[in-house]
């Protein structure tokens, strides 16, 4: 006797088995607006972490200008140098407030001196003339409130062959910003070919913008042996009114500046030369 199978068949008009039942349009519709929200919100999340982190970067570039600016110059005026300093010192004087050159570095070399060696006697930017037979010259600091320039040892000399030492003639100045003409930069100018007169065109002189958007800056300088202590708006070495070779025992700069998305710094900084160009205090 032959066995048959009956297959089962869904009768007409019946819903499918759930298996093999789809989405309906509704709950498609119901998914993507879903998505959409979820992708919004990711989207509004990661554009607030980008602008986050591009406002942290320009702080923290803004602020980090400014503390390289002033290390650097800092380093420039306490390496501040001049030949000076090789002069014998005499035994320690109270009344001159510390230890004094035996030779005396304010007086000018004498009419006959000069005109036996004219060139010993010229004044340059950086230079003053001779103080005596042996060729010495006291280096010349100049300021003024939008500008000084000195002879620093603070040259960094990467290639030994080269011919260059650890002294270079610096100057910072005030110019207008190359990017903003309503506010200035800060410019550091060196060079290394320090024992040259000015007369020549120098080869190794180097230029570099150091500190953008500068509303305000002003330079001062302390004389501690005038008046019990002053602070003098402009500075000449050579052209001192009173005496000759003397330099500012603070290099002072107070400064305002902006950046961007509305940064603002203002701040005073004191630098002081470590040469004891002016004789020692004794109370320090």
């Amino acid at each position: 006797m032959s066995s048959i199978s009956l297959s089962k068949r869904t009768p007409p008009g019946s819903s499918p088995s759930s298996s093999e039942a789809g989405f309906t349009l509704l709950e498609v519709l119901i998914s993507i607006i879903v998505l959409s929200f979820i992708s919004l919100g990711i989207y509004q999340a990661t554009a607030e972490t980008y602008k986050l982190r591009e406002e942290l970067l320009n702080e923290s570039d803004f602020y980090n200008t400014i503390r390289l600016t002033m290390s650097i110059l800092q380093r420039d005026v306490t390496l501040m140098y001049s030949p000076i300093v090789l002069i014998p010192q005499a035994s320690p004087s109270p009344l001159a407030g510390g230890f004094q050159p035996a030779p005396n570095p304010n007086a000018r070399p004498s009419p006959s001196f000069l005109q036996t060696d004219p060139d010993l006697g010229q004044e340059s930017d950086f230079w003053g003339p001779a103080l005596d037979k042996t060729g010495i010259r006291p280096s010349r600091f100049v300021g003024s409130d939008k500008k000084i320039s000195f002879i620093s040892s603070s040259h960094i000399r990467l290639y030994k062959d080269t011919p260059e030492s650890e002294f270079a003639k610096v100057t910072y100045e005030l110019v207008t910003d190359e990017f903003d003409p309503n506010s200035f930069m800060l410019v550091k100018t060196e060079s290394v070919d320090v024992f040259q007169m000015e007369d020549r065109k120098d080869q190794t002189k180097r230029t570099y913008p150091l500190m953008h958007g500068i509303k305000t800056l002003k330079f001062r300088f302390y004389n501690k042996n005038k008046d019990n202590g002053t602070w003098e708006p402009a500075w000449d070495s050579v052209d001192t009114d009173e005496d000759k070779n003397i330099y500012p025992d603070i290099v002072e700069v107070n400064f305002e500046v902006y950046g961007p998305t509305k940064l603002y710094f203002n701040g005073v900084y004191d630098f002081k030369p470590e040469l004891p160009f002016n004789g020692i205090d004794p109370s320090s």
